[in-house]
């Protein structure tokens, strides 16, 4: 599985609103500047210019650790699985 493939499986089937936002941010937001994740009382999003490329190198490190600090209680083989790609990509 490679990361993008662990970023995308996090957006498609991670409970965690959170997760999802980082996850997309991830996906869609590489070389951008002006990337903002909002919360509002209709829940969270992304304010931003979407570049559609994916996150490189230490931004994309740090990105990783969002997410995953956001699929804490995600369960299952697939978490487990997922997780495992996500932890190494961020070392």
């Amino acid at each position: 599985m490679t990361i993008r493939e662990a970023i995308q499986i996090v957006i498609d089937e991670c409970p965690d609103p959170y997760a999802k936002t980082y996850a997309r941010a991830a996906l869609e937001l590489g070389g951008s500047d002006d990337a903002v994740v909002v919360s509002t009382d209709a829940g969270v999003g992304i304010a931003h210019k979407k570049t559609g490329e994916m996150m490189l190198g230490e931004e994309l490190k740090i990105q990783i650790l969002y997410i995953i600090s956001n699929t804490q209680y995600w369960r299952g083989e697939r978490a487990k699985e997922v997780k495992k790609v996500l932890k190494q990509a961020s070392k």
